[in-house]
């Protein structure tokens, strides 16, 4: 039997621990590729998939339609997918129904100041201003004016509104925020002097 050395010991070593490296990155990649290869019943899961459908060069509203109630029935107060569900209603329809303005309340039922479905949900509702419920007007004023009370994005949406009532709307919500804002910090009346 031979004799091991210092320098045969950190050799083998080394190479044990690149082997043991090189197994752990093969599991690593075969697991972060493990969503395609089964396609687990997660809500996560769908709502990707959903957002693709829709974001193919000819949205497949059907498939994202189908997704986001995979992922409600996983998640029902996931936010994101009722939004989508009447975004994906309304483009079948060319219009907000009863059952898209239903889906918008149940977003909010969800996560009624966001924060991740805010931005996309306030362009969708003031974009289709004039076909809201009153009730559903209310809780986009108090969103948008939440969120240009705490976030500098404010304008940034209400730029990106075409539809000239909403737009007008959004900019009133939005400069009230902003004024909630810098009243916080005392200088809204720094500012009217």
């Amino acid at each position: 039997m031979a004799w091991m050395t210092p320098r045969t010991l950190k050799t083998t070593a080394i190479a044990v621990l690149a082997i043991a490296a090189a197994g752990g990155a093969a599991l690593t990649t075969a697991g972060l590729a493990w969503p395609n290869a089964i396609s687990p019943d997660l809500a996560p899961v769908h709502e990707m998939r959903a957002d693709q459908a829709l974001l193919a060069q000819y949205p497949q509203t059907i498939k994202a339609d189908r997704e986001s109630q995979a992922a409600l029935a996983q998640a029902p107060t996931a936010a994101n997918a009722w939004l989508r569900r009447a975004y994906v209603r309304q483009l079948g329809t060319r219009t907000l129904d009863a059952q898209a303005l239903d889906y918008l309340d149940k977003s909010y039922q969800a996560a009624p100041l966001g924060p991740d479905v805010t931005r996309w949900r306030l362009r969708f509702i003031f974009e289709h201003w004039t076909e809201m419920t009153p009730a559903l007007r209310i809780r986009a004023a108090g969103e948008m004016r939440n969120f240009a009370r705490y976030h500098s994005g404010g304008p940034d949406i209400v730029r990106a509104i075409h539809n000239p009532a909403g737009r007008w709307a959004a900019a009133l919500v939005e400069r009230s925020g902003h004024n909630d804002a810098l009243r916080d910090h005392g200088l809204l009346a720094k500012a009217a002097e």
